[in-house]
């Protein structure tokens, strides 16, 4: 309604002035026609009596024509006519108070003295004071039957209308769109009320479509989540195999030596606890290897899915248990150095394994055996990228580093790409790393690479610390 008042009180300021413009202008051109008509009927009286007064002095002499002036004047004194000797005028100087003329009279063609005529403007002020009055009584009757027609069109045309808009914008901000305007007016409020209701149709029928189109993207997304984990295992295989090998090798020889008779008793008592040890390490690291596989894929998608505090150090030897094997395989070490006492940021606990193991695994194939692999996990300030808000402040660094052959810097901005690989046909999907960031910026954080030819690379993952327990 703040609009309408300011439209009603311009409205009214601008009558208020007009009105004004138009009383002052009146009222002076009234005064000047007053002051006119009184110039001119001095002027006429003035004429008549010195035409008469002369005939009467030559007939009948100075005192007949003097008692013609004697029944001129008012008895209340508004209107005066006084005879004055000589040939000068002793007319006063102007007054506010009276209009004075001076008329000579002349006999035989010689001056004889004047007739002074006066009149009162006491008249003429109480003309101006009723003219002043009704002007005044006129204007505030135009501006009240102007300020009663401002505010019903103003409100009714103006207020409500804006006040119904402001609301719908609200709603709409608020995600509500719902209902509609409705307003019948034929004007420009009325039209952008129309356009208003068709783009909220618009926005109902796009949140629609957007909605089944990520639906059927967060399925999708899962499904190349649980392609690239396969994958991965798969390539786990070989070296978890040689790992499954040497439990297995120890508990068959132990096996044969208690059913062939040749140890007994005590001896024989140890080694059945010996084939129990190395079959639960090779169960252990099978139902680790289930776990990664398959344990965490049945959960509704989205942000903040069974995400819980997290003892990242922890997740990581768990990690490094699983791809050890394949590094023994190729010659590898894995240093791994993490920082005492780190937070527990809240995540999706099989998520941050699987873009673990995509790093490590390709760290693996990616270095020179015999070689090196370094894991770092510590509590780093920096500022986040501008999509992500671009916010400084302290976040939980988790790196792995090779001293492999490198990544080319043609191919640097497009390893993050779904489908992109530099490998042979058959020897890898282009899904890992693509798959890696989208679970990290889930999560709320960013991957930065740094490469360079036979230098090595280094992985960096940035993880919030906004939810830490």
């Amino acid at each position: 309604m703040k609009l309408a008042r300011k439209l009603i009180l311009a409205t009214l300021a601008g009558i208020a002035l007009v009105l004004a413009a138009s009383a002052y202008f009146r009222i002076t051109r009234e005064l000047e026609l007053f002051e006119r008509d009184m110039i001119m009927d001095h002027a006429v009286l003035a004429r008549t009596l010195a035409g008469a007064m002369a005939r009467v002095w030559e007939e009948k002499g100075r005192d007949e024509a003097l008692s013609l002036l004697a029944n001129v004047s008012t008895p209340d004194g508004r209107f005066r006519v006084r005879w004055v000797d000589g040939e000068v005028p002793v007319t006063p100087a102007l007054s506010r108070e009276r209009h004075y003329t001076d008329v000579p009279i002349q006999v035989r063609g010689q001056a004889v003295g004047f007739v002074e005529l006066s009149e009162s403007r006491g008249y003429e002020q109480a003309y101006v004071r009723d003219t002043l009055v009704r002007t005044a009584w006129a204007t505030l009757a135009a501006i009240f039957v102007a300020t009663l027609l401002a505010a019903v069109l103003g409100v009714t045309m103006v207020g409500r209308p804006l006040a119904k808009l402001a609301q719908k914008a609200r709603s709409i901000g608020a995600g509500d769109l719902s209902g509609t305007l409705n307003l019948r007016q034929r004007d420009e409020i009325g039209e952008l009320a129309r356009e208003i209701d068709a783009m909220c149709g618009r926005l109902v029928q796009a949140r629609s479509s957007l909605a089944g189109e990520t639906e059927a993207r967060l399925r999708a997304m899962e499904q190349l989540r649980h392609a690239d984990r396969l994958a991965t295992v798969g390539k786990l295989a070989s070296g978890i195999a040689h790992e499954v090998g040497t439990p297995l090798g120890v508990a068959l020889v132990r096996a044969n030596m208690i059913s062939s008779g040749r140890i007994g008793g005590e001896e024989a008592r140890e080694g059945a606890r010996i084939i129990g040890e190395q079959v639960e390490r090779i169960a252990r690291i099978i139902r680790q290897l289930l776990d990664f596989a398959r344990g965490q894929l049945v959960r509704p998608p989205g942000e903040g899915a069974r995400r819980e505090p997290v003892d990242v150090a922890g997740l990581v030897e768990k990690t490094l248990s699983l791809v050890r094997p394949l590094a023994d395989k190729r010659q590898l070490t894995i240093d791994l150095h993490a920082a005492p006492g780190l937070p527990k940021p809240r995540l999706d606990e099989g998520q941050i394994q699987q873009v673990l193991l995509n790093l490590l695994v390709n760290s693996i194939y990616a270095s020179d055996h015999p070689g090196k692999v370094m894991v770092d996990v510590s509590l780093v300030n920096t500022t986040a990228p501008a999509d992500l808000g671009g916010a400084k402040g302290e976040y939980l660094c988790l790196s792995v580093a090779d001293q492999g052959v490198g990544i080319p810097a043609e191919v640097l901005p497009r390893i993050f790409e779904p489908f992109f690989t530099t490998k042979g046909v058959g020897e890898g999907a282009g899904l890992g790393l693509s798959v890696a960031y989208g679970i990290v910026r889930e999560h709320g954080g960013w991957i930065d690479v740094q490469s360079a030819a036979r230098e090595g690379s280094r992985f960096s993952i940035y993880l919030p610390l906004h939810e830490a327990a």
